[in-house]
């Protein structure tokens, strides 16, 4: 494999060709790498012009702020406060996030107050995500935070993803469950089997704070075709949970909450066009 010549086919004119492709190539990715770093310099700057929109929209979900306009809804005499859930909604009813979220995960996303994304601007680029908590039974921790760091050519190709370590409180760690195991005694023993209670690991939506490394090329060398197409398929779908988050879910997240945004599985499009709604 170390011999392989991709030009192998090509004439010493053909060669000379590409060599010259690949030379205009390179200023290529020279100018990609250019436009990606001024393209996350103005994604900071409106970053902080969205930043007071979403402290007002952090206040009114949670109900710190008044609503001062009736938008000609009828009273029904239940008090104001709150909407209740609005973050675990807004994630669940996203296709791509919502099927990694367990019944487990949903008592822990209830405690969620806010969400925000930051562009990492300078030599390492990619973006930070930041889960603001209330105080509650599952963990310590006030925000966790998931690190995306991309490749500079490519905004899709991980380079290196980190998560804040979740201090979990006794036994409320939504990412293991208990499983219990025989243990058998020695051979002869008639006494009654014993068993141990493991904590294996769970699905959970939790786990993308404590995601797989990016394999090197020396890892993948060493692993299966199998392991390594196990660690590809969760990268894979960590990615694209975090950026179904930033780029969908935080822009337009009371539309994610009422479901109005949310695309119709193929079951219910099917339903919808046996009515006539089509």
């Amino acid at each position: 494999m170390d011999d392989f010549d991709p030009m192998a086919d090509l004439s010493a004119a053909q060669r000379r060709r590409v060599l010259s492709l690949k030379g205009l190539q390179r200023r290529y990715d020279e100018l990609q790498r250019e436009y990606q770093a001024e393209l996350a310099q103005l994604q900071a700057a409106y970053g902080a012009k969205y930043a007071p929109l979403y402290d007002e929209r952090r206040e009114l979900a949670l109900g710190r702020q008044a609503v001062t306009d009736k938008f000609e809804v009828e009273d029904d005499g239940e008090p104001d406060g709150p909407i209740p859930e609005f973050w675990l909604n807004a994630l669940a009813n996203h296709n791509k996030i919502g099927p990694f979220i367990t019944e487990r995960d949903s008592e822990v996303l209830k405690f969620l107050e806010d969400l925000r994304s930051e562009v990492l601007v300078g030599e390492e680029r990619g973006f930070r995500l930041v889960f603001h908590f209330a105080e509650n039974p599952h963990f310590t921790n006030k925000t966790l935070e998931k690190v995306y760091v991309l490749e500079p050519e490519d905004d899709v190709v991980p380079k290196r993803f980190t998560g804040t370590p979740i201090a979990w409180k006794g036994g409320m760690d939504v990412t293991v469950e208990e499983q219990k195991r025989r243990v058998k005694g020695p051979k002869g023993d008639k006494s009654k089997p014993a068993f141990v209670v493991e904590k294996v690991p769970c699905d959970s939506f939790f786990t993308i704070f404590d995601p797989p490394k990016v394999p090197t090329e020396e890892d993948a060398s060493s692993m299966t075709e199998e392991e390594l197409e196990e660690v590809e398929d969760a990268l894979s779908n960590d990615f694209e949970i975090g950026f179904a988050i930033k780029d969908q879910v935080i822009p337009r997240a009371v539309e994610w909450f009422t479901g109005e945004i949310a695309p119709l599985s193929p079951e219910d499009y099917d339903e919808e066009y046996e009515e006539g709604e089509y």
